[in-house]
């Protein structure tokens, strides 16, 4: 019954639906940071405040990734993608639609609930109808989302907020997210193996440190590109560039590693090395993160951002299915998802926060070069694990 269900073109239907869902997961996460100068403006705020408007939708992912993960393996995904969706959608539409701060920062909680449990289904979908030999391209290919939906968001909404005010490009999103969840209705399908659907094989006590360990560079990851990508546009601006071709510059890191993703995705499903990978694009991060500041030239920083940012997403969505069980399967992109979120919750947060006191950017970029640094730790520590394990 694997052999058919891996067999079956129907998969390439499946990426296609996982695709435009995620694109949906991206345009809603990603279209604040564009528009953020507006959001100040309207409603007043620190700069500490506006990274926190940011890194709320990330809060409830705390909470509820880890319990979401192991739900969608104990009962099967379809009920939890089609309610995260649905939150996704009337979360947006609030933030899109609210006339007060705090109405809008309870949009972004909700979207921000479907989002993170979106987030967990997804991959886990990918993981159950790709084998391993096509994971990687398959992941590769996936993770393309974020970065269109970064490009679309700060070149294309961003530049809708400025003509049509901020909420018109918030309630566009709403409609993407509207075609997604109606588009995984008709096309939906479980593998014939199963994604859950079964009784949890035994939860926490075998899933082990390692998935643990890929959780924390990726938190790090995230705090740090997130946190870049939250005040880019407002550091440029400052910096004396106009607001649109500041939003292209912030867009150019995503723009890039566009077409890299599926190709890092082939050639780690080819030769594996995923902590490779994720170390050699945390210390590229780090060192291009602590030059921003700096006057080298912007385009280049930002260029070579787009090469090494794609060298993470792909083997960090890849490595769950290496390191547990199927059966565990949600439950270890929970992990991951939480650990996420705390990095989109603290990073944009603390580095608005520095903002603030310090009237400047660069201890938040430097902050930000840390981060990619204890990624870089905590993924030679899964290496060294992972060595150690498989000599005994």
């Amino acid at each position: 019954m694997e052999d058919e269900a891996y067999l079956s073109e129907y998969r390439w239907k499946i990426l296609a639906m996982v695709y435009v869902c995620q694109l949906s997961f991206a345009l809603v996460f990603q279209s604040i940071p564009p528009l953020l100068r507006l959001i100040v403006f309207e409603f007043g705020m620190t700069y500490a405040q506006a990274g926190l408007f940011m890194s709320l939708f990330a809060l409830p992912g705390i909470l509820v990734a880890i319990p979401g993960g192991m739900f969608s393996d104990r009962y099967g995904v379809k009920r939890v993608a089609i309610a995260s969706l649905l939150l996704m959608v009337v979360g947006s539409f609030v933030v899109g639609v609210g006339g007060s701060f705090t109405l809008t920062l309870m949009g972004r909680v909700v979207s921000g609930i479907g989002a993170v449990i979106l987030s967990i289904i997804l991959p886990q979908l990918l993981s159950s109808w790709f084998r391993r030999r096509d994971l990687g391209l398959a992941i590769g290919i996936f993770n393309t989302g974020m970065p269109l939906g970064t490009v679309v968001s700060f070149n294309i909404l961003g530049l809708a907020g400025l003509s049509l005010g901020w909420r018109a490009p918030i309630l566009v999103t709403t409609i993407v997210t509207v075609i997604a969840l109606l588009l995984f209705l008709f096309l939906f399908r479980e593998a014939d193996h199963g994604v859950g659907g079964g009784e949890l094989s035994s939860g926490f006590s075998s899933i082990g440190i390692s998935i643990w360990l890929v959780g924390l560079a990726w938190m790090c990851f995230n705090a740090a590109f997130i946190s870049f990508l939250t005040f880019a546009q407002d550091f440029f601006v400052t910096g004396g560039y106009g607001v649109a071709f500041a939003s292209f510059l912030t867009s150019l890191v995503m723009l890039i590693s566009l077409p890299l993703s599926p190709l890092i995705g082939y050639l780690m499903g080819k030769f594996g090395r995923e902590e490779a990978f994720i170390g050699i694009g945390g210390a590229a991060l780090a060192s291009l993160l602590f030059l921003m500041p700096s006057n080298v030239d912007p385009v280049l920083l930002l260029a070579l951002m787009g090469v090494f940012n794609a060298f993470v997403p792909p083997p960090i969505f890849s490595l769950p299915s290496k390191l547990v069980r199927r059966q565990n399967f949600g439950l270890a992109f929970g992990i991951i998802s939480t650990c996420l979120n705390i990095g989109v919750l603290v990073g944009p947060y603390i580095v608005g926060y520095a903002k603030d006191v310090t009237g400047r950017y660069t201890i938040g970029f430097y902050l930000m070069s840390l981060f990619g640094i204890l990624q870089v730790f905590s993924i030679l520590l899964l290496f060294f694990m992972r060595t150690k394990r498989a000599q005994l």
